[in-house]
């Protein structure tokens, strides 16, 4: 069957034509498209520095978040599908919506998407004057706006021009038929028609956006909301309402309201909320993004705080916060960013394990201005959790384009655990100290900053840890992944997990809620109760360790020093250890092969074991050629699996080594090839000892393969084949 190859990292040619980046002829393949951008475009394939061009850097998020690794790795989001609810977006930024296929004449990639419910008519996605302002405009310019590299005309010139994080991707806008000023909880009295969000038809446009009927028919897999405003009813510094302060503040008020059940009538009256739409639409597997907010609380808004009251949505919901990218940032040598920034705005809180941060200080990008009436593109930096927002959301569109094969969850928490991290984190008392990691990969995410700032550059790479099971169906894709892979962070969430379990033991024993909730319990405590057993399930539930399950056709490079604490599990295509894996390793399907080293055993209970990478396959993978696979442990080969080793010399041939013992009881198939010297002798499995034969083949037994015969012997804690013609 043939494999579909992904463009990859290492990759050092091009060739540009009429503005068309295409990888070199060996590594042509369905995925990733070109990228495309303008004629002349000095960006190279291997060469992360040539993308950033003076349209590049007028967006300071994208030099912090990485994203000329994504460009130079071949991704721009070409066939990505990104959704985003806003106040709409100006059909009059042209260029910025086109694509080279028209030579950016016409907005060929800006979707509308229209929606109606409650009191509000069809609204398409535009910006319109009447109800709308610039914000949405803003977000959508730093999701897409294209690289051509002029820009609108308009009085500031191309100096003002920017490209947005997936430049060749698609979007689809649904239009909040408000401004950004619209309040997303409980209204205070005097709130005005403006501030006064349409619940149901918000949630309209959720399901609206996400059933969008797109141009290429491919899914829209993530939805960014950077919407909207915090009331002044509310305020989320902390979960319960200090003395003296409306019963409205504290985070668990604030979700009470905005929670409340379609049907039942919340503070202002309302029977229909806005939030369930986009509940709904999460647990449909789209990823939904909202930012957290600009008043520098030390917990996200309530909406972005969902996954903590709702466990079932992590993996399927994050928020982000902001970082300053002009304070605390460092770069290395090669103009590549080594700490991002300074966390700003609302922190991730409680949220913290669904949540990261992003360039959100003075960010330009797209706007409009009103000119005699008459709407005029423009470009404008903007500051807030806003502009965050639509940075993440981007680069885990680029991240799911990078990996095709990944749920939308995997391609989530890839971003996550790749996370390069910020200049400060909190201390006990909650204030901002300097981080002494800041600059590494992120290993537990932390109250102030989530997972800290996403970096393209690790996630070009795959996964930063394994967060419990992980079932990778390749589906006929071969790839590499070479970060260093880990599970540290789900090992300290276990122990999270114990002291949040023994802590909620001890609260429904204060009050009375041990065996259920009393009759005439508050509509508070009716709430807390529901949140602290639904997150007693997910914790009941949650995998403590990390574990990978290989299926589907194609081969999974692992060329990281690999420590998860989990069993690996091969069902389906290859799993090639190329650099050092920590665990056992179970083959019950497909292949596992490799020239790295499995500190653990290996148990072949069905599929194959073929140590080795051979040269043609290393070079086009970019990892490193080999014939040995050392094996820690045991090897045990069952009735229902097979050996299959290479021999092209008396010195060249794979093999397995083990420091533990080998148990045989399965085949072995010996492919053979060039020129071979009678009585040479080819250890082809070593350990502590040797039991069992491979079926078939008894002592001194004769093994024929293309053309030659051999001899094999299962003496001296060795299996051999001597070459007897």
């Amino acid at each position: 069957m043939s494999t579909t190859k992904h463009v990859k990292t290492a990759l050092t040619s091009m060739v540009v034509a009429l503005g068309v980046v295409v990888p070199p002829a060996m590594a042509q393949s369905p995925e990733p498209p070109p990228i495309t951008s303008y004629g002349g475009d000095p960006g190279r394939l291997g060469d992360p520095a040539s993308w950033r061009t003076p349209e590049f850097n007028r967006d300071t998020g994208l030099v912090s978040i990485g994203a000329e690794f994504a460009y130079t790795a071949g991704y721009a989001g070409a066939g990505m599908n990104i959704g985003i609810v806003d106040s709409g977006f100006f059909a009059g930024h042209v260029r910025e919506h086109g694509s080279l296929d028209t030579d950016y004449a016409t907005g060929d990639r800006f979707f509308s998407v229209r929606a109606q419910g409650g009191e509000t008519g069809l609204t398409p996605g535009f910006y319109d004057p009447a109800f709308n302002d610039s914000h949405g405009t803003h977000v959508s310019g730093t999701v897409a706006a294209s690289r051509d590299g002029v820009g609108e005309t308009q009085p500031d010139g191309p100096e003002a021009n920017m490209h947005g994080v997936a430049f060749n991707s698609d979007v689809y806008l649904g239009n909040t038929h408000k401004t950004d000023g619209v309040f997303y909880g409980l209204l205070p009295p005097n709130a005005t028609t403006v501030q006064t969000p349409d619940n149901a038809y918000l949630a309209n446009v959720y399901r609206a956006v996400n059933t969008a009927k797109t141009a290429n028919h491919r899914p829209i897999r993530l939805i960014t909301s950077s919407w909207g405003s915090q009331p002044p009813t509310e305020n989320y510094n902390t979960l319960e309402p200090t003395p003296g302060s409306p019963d409205g503040f504290g985070l668990n008020a604030a979700w009470r309201f905005l929670s409340t059940p379609d049907g039942v009538a919340d503070p202002n009256g309302r029977t229909e909320h806005w939030l369930n739409g986009a509940i709904q639409v999460a647990r449909t597997g789209t990823i939904l993004q909202f930012t957290a907010g600009n008043s520098g609380y030390a917990n996200p808004t309530p909406r972005g705080a969902a996954p903590y009251y709702l466990p079932d949505l992590e993996g399927r919901w994050y928020t982000t916060s902001g970082i300053n990218p002009t304070v605390g940032s460092t770069f290395n040598a090669d103009g590549s960013v080594l700490v991002p920034g300074q966390q700003e705005f609302n922190q991730c809180g409680v949220a913290k394990w669904s949540c990261v941060t992003a360039p959100s200080r003075s960010i330009n990008s797209t706007w409009v201005d009103l000119v005699d009436g008459v709407p005029q593109p423009r470009y404008k930096a903007a500051s807030g959790t806003s502009m965050a927002g639509p940075h993440s959301a981007a680069a885990l569109a680029l991240i799911m384009q990078r990996f095709p094969y990944l749920t939308n969850q995997q391609a989530l928490y890839t971003m996550f655990t790749t996370g390069r991290q910020n200049s400060t984190i909190s201390d006990a008392a909650g204030n901002a100290v300097p981080n002494p990691d800041a600059g590494r990969i992120v290993q537990v995410p932390d109250s102030r900053n989530g997972w800290h700032t996403p970096s393209l550059r690790e996630a070009m790479k795959g996964p930063g840890q394994l967060l419990g099971p992980f079932r990778a169906d390749t589906r006929g894709y071969s790839d590499v992944w070479s970060n260093d892979i880990s599970d540290v962070a789900i090992r300290a969430r276990g122990q999270e997990d114990a002291a949040e379990a023994a802590a909620w033991k001890a609260t429904k024993a204060a009050k009375g809620w041990t065996h259920g909730l009393p009759a005439g319990a508050s509509d508070i405590d009716k709430s807390d109760y529901a949140t602290g057993t639904r997150r007693e399930k997910a914790r009941n539930a949650r995998d403590h360790e990390g574990s990978l399950t290989k299926s589907g056709s194609g081969t999974l490079f692992l060329a990281g020093n690999d420590t998860w604490h989990g069993t690996s599990t091969v069902l389906g295509g290859t799993l090639s250890i190329v650099g050092s894996h920590a665990g056992p390793i179970d083959v019950r399907g497909g292949t596992l092969g490799g020239s790295g080293s499995v500190a653990d055993g290996v148990d072949v209970a069905a599929g194959v074991l073929q140590p080795g990478v051979a040269p043609l396959e290393a070079a086009h993978e970019h990892v490193a050629p080999g014939n040995v696979l050392n094996v820690g442990g045991d090897v045990r080969i069952g009735r229902e699996g097979r050996l299959a080793v290479a021999i092209s010399g008396d010195s060249a041939y794979t093999s397995v080594r083990a420091a533990g013992d080998l148990v045989l009881h399965g085949n072995l198939h010996v492919d053979a090839g060039g020129t071979l010297t009678r009585g040479a002798v080819l250890t082809i499995m070593s350990g502590r000892s040797v039991s069992g034969t491979f079926h078939g083949l008894a002592e001194g037994g004769v093994v024929r393969a293309d053309g030659h015969q051999f001899r094999v012997s299962y003496r001296n804690n060795r299996v051999t084949l001597t070459v007897t013609r």
